[in-house]
């Protein structure tokens, strides 16, 4: 009995956290570029929410970041990150984790590239950053998925005593999840 509460108490927090909130980070695809060689050129925007920013940390480990999973036919050196950003590719992405856990589960398939950058210099709330880039010899899309983990600010709540929580503006991270289009990891590499 007290495994499967567990169990579905596990799932609720899932769907609550990995349900963005209407004014949450997001990432987009804004243009695809057909290159002459027959590759394809990903322009991504990332754009903050009202209350949330984006900082680094003291180490890459614990700062905020972005990663888009499985973009297959990844040509190496093609990727390009705007001033503030650096860019990494594991074979299994950066995911937003609590305690060593996942605080999201995307799709991520084994031996495809993910796209992750992470913020070296602080965002602002309600900031849109653009040239994001990267090529892949693929041609077809898919649906597929991103993660980010931003640090949200709560205001004080009104009439709160002096030293209690919720008395002075919060700041926690959080982790989102959404969809964007992604090189289709089923098609064959050019």
């Amino acid at each position: 009995m007290l495994k499967t509460l567990g169990g579905v108490l596990l799932f609720a927090i899932g769907l609550a956290v990995s349900a963005a909130p209407a004014d949450a980070l997001q990432i987009m695809v804004t243009q695809v570029d057909k290159n002459t060689d027959g590759s394809m050129t990903y322009h991504f925007s990332v754009k903050t929410g009202q209350d949330e920013t984006l900082m680094p940390g003291a180490s890459k480990a614990t700062a905020d970041f972005v990663t888009v999973y499985n973009f297959y036919g990844l040509v190496d050196g093609t990727v390009k990150s705007p001033a503030g950003w650096d860019f990494s590719s594991e074979e299994f992405g950066r995911t937003p984790t609590l305690n060593g856990y996942p605080m999201v589960l995307p799709l991520d398939v084994p031996n495809t590239p993910n796209l992750t950058w992470t913020a070296t210099k602080p965002v602002a709330a309600g900031t849109q950053i653009d040239g994001f880039t990267a090529t892949t010899r693929v041609t077809t899309m898919v649906p597929g998925e991103y993660s980010a983990e931003v640090t949200r600010h709560s205001p004080a709540i009104q009439g709160a005593p002096a030293g209690t929580p919720g008395a002075t503006m919060m700041a926690s991270k959080q982790a989102l999840i959404g969809e964007l289009p992604t090189p289709s990891f089923l098609a064959a590499v050019k």
